[in-house]
């Protein structure tokens, strides 16, 4: 029996690190600490976190850098994202369905971040928001995308539900496609660069006063923007 138990000790521990991964204890890109002083804050054996610790990188949700330590995955479940990706661009009418996921998806997480947030999540919004005020002010389009995506994550992230953080996470690949239609072609000093500048500025400062009904709101009129130019994308 007790070999029994002991075999399942890394299977308990790794999902017990997985919940907390999930949770947003650790956060994306966050260094976990050195295998030795995390066992022993654990309570447990070295070779059961080390086999943790390799289920979780299996998993997608933890990177092992020989040298450096383990990493948290800022791409959980990247394979299955990249899968996605390859699928919709086999079937670019799929990017219907995506829009309508990302409209449910996104209201409800930008109402929920405006109930929820605490003031890390605030201070964590605020830095996103500006960041995506200046990327757009210029014209480094990765520096667009980048910023765009961790806007969302950030929101995501502020809902305080583990699901929606995975959620998003999960779909940050598809994510990408988005923000780089949605701003493909977007010069600065455009209309259009202004209204999704001001959009973005909308869903913040709902979040903000928290008004979760405009949060929603706004959400959905920048899902709208995308819609609307990925159709008139369709037709060129």
């Amino acid at each position: 029996m007790k070999h029994a138990l002991a075999a399942r000790l890394p299977d308990q521990l790794a999902s017990r690190l997985e919940r907390a991964i999930l949770a947003g204890e650790h956060r994306p890109g966050e260094r976990l600490p050195p295998e030795r002083d995390w066992a022993a804050r654990l309570g447990v054996s070295r070779a059961a976190l080390r086999e943790a610790l390799g289920q979780l990188a299996e998993r997608g949700l933890v990177i092992r850098r020989h040298g450096a330590g383990t990493f948290v995955s800022d791409q959980p479940d990247a394979r299955r994202a990249d899968a996605w990706t390859q699928l919709l661009q086999r079937q670019p009418l799929m990017q219907a369905d995506l829009l309508e996921f990302r409209d449910m998806l996104e209201a409800r997480c930008a109402e929920l971040a405006a109930e929820r947030a605490d003031e890390s999540d605030r201070a964590r919004l605020a830095a996103c928001h500006a960041a995506v005020a200046a990327a757009y002010a210029g014209r480094d389009r990765p520096a667009q995308v980048r910023a765009d995506v961790a806007f969302h994550r950030a929101i995501a992230d502020a809902t305080r539900n583990p699901v929606f953080s995975y959620l998003v996470a999960t779909l940050l690949a598809l994510l990408h496609e988005h923000v780089n239609l949605s701003i493909a072609d977007l010069a600065p000093d455009s209309d259009e660069a202004r209204a999704l500048a001001a959009q973005h500025a909308a869903l913040w400062r709902r979040i903000e006063a928290r008004d979760p009904a405009g949060a929603a709101q706004a959400a959905r009129r920048h899902i709208d923007f995308v819609r609307q130019r990925w159709q008139r994308a369709l037709e060129d």
